[in-house]
């Protein structure tokens, strides 16, 4: 147990996991999410030649689904990287980037799907708590607390690279689509988008007999794992026993 005054952290009850937790503040949170764009260069929301209509069409997506998250205690922010692969991910704050390679692939719903599947990790924190458990709180507050440019600060973008490249464990994936379906319907869009763009990615990214045999070993959920557990998720809400509001 930690508290906010001496540390920069406290035990809340998360709305998002339905569970009490330890967790940053979200002051130290955002700052921390500001050291990690600075120290890996996204300097901007558009990195790199980014149309209009791809940064206005994730914008407009992006705030119709930050309005119904769990967390509405951070500034959700929206950028677009040029980049051709079918990727996203989120930063410590509640900040998203996409790539422009899944922007076009992906329809409307499909890409409210990978947004509010990253917004599951921000209302989630996982993001935050990776850092807690990679960096540790004390080295965490010191730098959200430092000056621009100090020596650990870089450790920050590491954590976050590593993360980015690694993916997240299986109960947090499983737990940011699970948020992802939830903030998809309740913003209006269809849940489906989040079954069909898995199926994308597979196509992109075959699965093969090694990856089935050793799924144990993995730390990250197979994509065949992810669209099953979506589906059942899906069906849940055809019967009735979801309430987005709730």
């Amino acid at each position: 147990f930690c508290f906010l005054s001496l540390s920069g952290c406290a035990t809340i009850y998360n709305p998002a996991t339905g569970r009490q937790e330890t967790l940053l503040s979200t002051p130290i949170e955002t700052a921390l999410g500001n050291v990690a764009r600075m120290q890996m260069g996204l300097i901007s929301l558009r990195m790199g030649q980014v149309t209009d209509a791809d940064f206005a069409r994730v914008q407009t997506i992006g705030r119709r689904i930050a309005q119904v998250s769990d967390r509405q205690d951070v500034q959700y922010q929206f950028g677009v990287i040029r980049e051709k692969s079918l990727n996203a991910f989120t930063l410590p704050g509640g900040t998203i980037y996409v790539h422009t390679g899944l922007i076009g692939k992906a329809d409307d719903d499909e890409l409210a799907a990978v947004l509010s599947h990253e917004m599951g990790h921000a209302a989630a924190r996982h993001v935050a708590k990776h850092l807690q458990a990679d960096l540790g709180f004390s080295l965490l507050v010191g730098i959200a607390g430092a000056a621009a440019g100090s020596p650990d600060a870089i450790r920050v973008a590491d954590s976050m690279v590593g993360l980015i490249s690694n993916g997240y464990s299986r109960r947090d994936e499983l737990e940011a689509d699970k948020l992802g379906i939830k903030y998809t319907m309740a913003a209006g869009y269809n849940p489906e988008g989040m079954v069909s763009f898995f199926e994308k990615m597979l196509e992109a990214h075959p699965e093969d007999a090694m990856d089935k045999a050793a799924v144990w070993q993995r730390t990250h959920p197979l994509t065949s794992t992810r669209i099953a557990e979506a589906k059942r998720e899906i069906e849940k809400i055809r019967q009735g026993k979801f309430c987005p509001v709730c």
